[in-house]
């Protein structure tokens, strides 16, 4: 029995370094959770579909275009339907269907759903793969894995368990003195003025430049097929679409050509009229566009202009309207 003294020996100092590391491993990503920033706050609103929003009558997808668009207080609150807002930033066509997938049962009998169209909707938003990688994580976070696209099991693991696998340099923040000095060089005063026409410019020009420079192709054939398939969802479940371009400051609109105009609003009204659905662009309604006072940057709409986006659309959106009409909560 003597020569396998050496092997067992061996093998459990394997186990025991393997253990120590698990443990270390275990112990600094408790750490990490305590101190890293939460990027994926955006979507902690759906922690409470189940439970909150199980008869969803007025909702949207979308980008951050349709995240900040789109203000249902008024009708949730004071009105009381039940309202959804599914878009998130950056968030791409395959991701809205894979969110609709996942929550085809809290939708109304009657619903209406607006689903905004962007310049940068038909390619990808992101800038790099790196982007690319942190933007899909987020869904892992919520979404069941048959529904998220290109499911890869340590992307979950990472989301799920140990985030600290994919710290990066943010691993710094498990040093105390290093994660204050890191977050005082970071912050930003509070308050201060609205940004003049000249910075509202300049973040158009870093805007427009993020969503369109160094792309391929503007007009991706997969998100093509994304965006029909959403409406084929919204028929298969009885829901009414609207199509909708949400307000941009001149300074935004006025960066892209009068080729890409065309060639954007061609297909979309193709798709709108394949679909037997509506297409309304408010891109440069002059109500908005001339008013930098209703934006937060070059493409954003504040809280005000959210207000008063849906206002307007309340008056002159037919199937808003008739929606309303009918129901009456």
């Amino acid at each position: 029995m003597k020569p396998f003294h050496p092997f067992i020996n061996f093998t459990t100092k394997c186990l025991i370094v393997c253990g120590c590391v698990i443990s270390l491993l275990f112990l600094l990503n408790l750490r990490y959770e305590q101190v890293m920033d939460r990027p994926y706050s955006d979507a902690d609103k759906f922690r409470y579909m189940n439970s909150a929003y199980t008869n969803i009558q007025i909702c949207n997808l979308g980008s951050s275009h349709g995240e900040y668009a789109f203000d249902y207080e008024d009708l949730s609150k004071k009105s009381g339907y039940q309202c959804f807002n599914f878009a998130m930033s950056s968030q791409t066509y395959n991701y809205d269907y894979a969110i609709l997938s996942m929550y085809r049962n809290h939708f109304a009998d009657d619903c209406i759903m607006f689903i905004p169209v962007s310049y940068f909707s038909f390619n990808n938003e992101v800038i790099n793969e790196t982007e690319q990688e942190f933007l899909d994580a987020k869904y892992y976070s919520f979404l069941s894995p048959r529904y998220i696209p290109h499911y890869d099991p340590y992307v979950d693991i990472v989301t799920h368990h140990f985030p600290i696998l994919s710290a990066g340099e943010d691993i710094v923040k498990l040093l105390p003195s290093l994660s204050l000095r890191a977050f005082a060089a970071e912050s930003t005063p509070e308050g201060g003025n609205r940004p003049s026409d000249e910075e509202f410019l300049q973040k158009a020009l870093d805007r427009y430049s993020r969503h369109m420079d160094h792309k391929d192709e503007y007009f991706l054939p997969e998100r093509i097929d994304n965006l029909y398939a959403i409406l084929g969802f919204c028929e298969d479940h009885g829901i009414t679409p609207v199509l909708i371009t949400t307000p941009y400051t001149r300074y935004y609109y006025g960066q892209a050509s009068v080729e890409f105009k065309g060639q954007f609003r061609s297909l979309i009204s193709s798709i709108a009229s394949e679909c037997g659905v509506s297409y309304y662009d408010y891109s440069e309604d002059e109500r908005f566009s001339d008013h930098l006072e209703y934006f937060s940057d070059a493409d954003h709409l504040n809280d005000e202009g959210a207000a008063l986006f849906m206002d307007i659309i309340k008056q002159e959106i037919p199937e808003f309207a008739d929606f309303l009409s009918r129901n009456h909560p």
